[in-house]
């Protein structure tokens, strides 16, 4: 009998390297230096090199109910259900690679980044990642977008970030040899986030009352493809852009919130999340009427579930209905690399 042993392999020795850098052109992998940051992540995130092929199976004319013949027709890459708890690293990545614009102030650390939807163009900003799956399986995948994330702002523990990212089909076999150094990481807490709303303008803080968000932003990536270039779509292109936000707030002695929802009334909200004085959280929505407005109980205690979107958050005086702002250390993403 032959051996029947081998050598298990761990998913929580699989490694992911990120780069705050963007590619200059579709098809053009980082180098290596690029790719600087280790991050963290669930093991059950799977990478995927989806396939679709054609073959003669449901054709007459070949005295068989089976195929005869079959080929691939297109290839895509995805990496789906990726979580990761947030650091303001993450959250400028995932960030900047979605929404696609980032507009960032400061000479020295620390440096505040202001993150928006691009409107100024329909193309998505491209990144390379790299992956080891296995002792044996190591690759670099280019042309990756984060298509959608979710942030879960609990009411203690870290806010954790689910998501999925998806590319043209193309990557490469290849080893980063060394890894990045694995980074000494500060992690946005719930325990630290405040909640504010209000009228539009003046949103103010029910600090105690706030117990949970969730705030989903997909960005309907959509893989770009036409005859004559191949197998592999040419690049990424933006859908428009959804986002919704729900959150959970206890009732007061004093309503202030199905008031605000039957009469609605246009409502201010922010969610502010600091770490010390170099780093912070900030999630802004400057007008919006909520959309649903549910009545619960957490225990014994009267809670309302409010949900926003982006069907009832509105532009108000130029201003997005959606904006992003992280404060740390890091220098601006969405850059090209030192010598592109």
């Amino acid at each position: 009998m032959p051996p029947v042993n081998f050598e298990p392999q761990s998913k929580v020795l699989r490694a992911l390297a990120l780069s705050a850098n963007k590619q200059a052109a579709w098809n053009g992998l980082l180098p290596d230096a690029a790719l600087t940051r280790l991050q963290r992540f669930d093991g059950s995130a799977t990478f995927d090199i989806d396939q679709d092929r054609r073959s003669d199976k449901e054709y007459s004319g070949k005295k068989s109910w089976f195929a005869t013949n079959g080929q691939i027709t297109s290839n895509s890459t995805k990496v789906s259900g990726l979580r990761s708890e947030l650091t303001p690293w993450l959250a400028c990545w995932l960030f900047g690679f979605c929404m696609g614009k980032e507009v960032t102030t400061g000479q020295a650390a620390p440096f505040t980044h202001v993150y928006n939807f691009d409107q100024s163009t329909r193309q998505a900003t491209p990144t390379s990642i790299y992956l080891e799956d296995t002792d044996d399986l190591k690759y670099k995948v280019q042309d990756m977008v984060v298509s959608d994330y979710t942030l879960t702002i609990p009411s203690n523990g870290s806010i954790t970030a689910d998501y999925n990212l998806i590319g043209t089909g193309r990557y490469t076999i290849a080893e980063l040899d060394p890894l990045p150094a694995i980074p000494n990481e500060d992690y946005f807490l719930g325990s630290d986030a405040d909640f504010l709303w209000g009228n539009m303008g003046a949103p103010l803080s029910i600090l105690g009352r706030h117990t949970q968000t969730t705030l989903k932003v997909d960005h309907q990536m959509i893989q770009h493809r036409a005859t004559g270039i191949g197998l592999n779509a040419g690049f990424i292109r933006k859908g428009d852009p959804t986002f919704s936000l729900s959150s959970t707030v206890a009732a007061s002695a004093t309503d202030d919130v199905f008031t605000r929802y039957v009469n609605n009334t246009k409502t201010a909200l922010r969610i502010t999340v600091p770490i010390g004085a170099a780093a912070s959280l900030q999630i802004d929505v400057p007008s919006a009427n909520i959309k649903t407005n549910k009545m619960g109980w957490d225990g014994d205690m009267t809670i309302w579930n409010i949900e926003i979107d982006e069907t009832t958050c509105y532009q108000a005086a130029g201003v997005q209905p959606l904006t992003l702002t992280v404060v740390s250390t890091d220098p601006a993403f969405l850059q090209l690399p030192v010598g592109s």
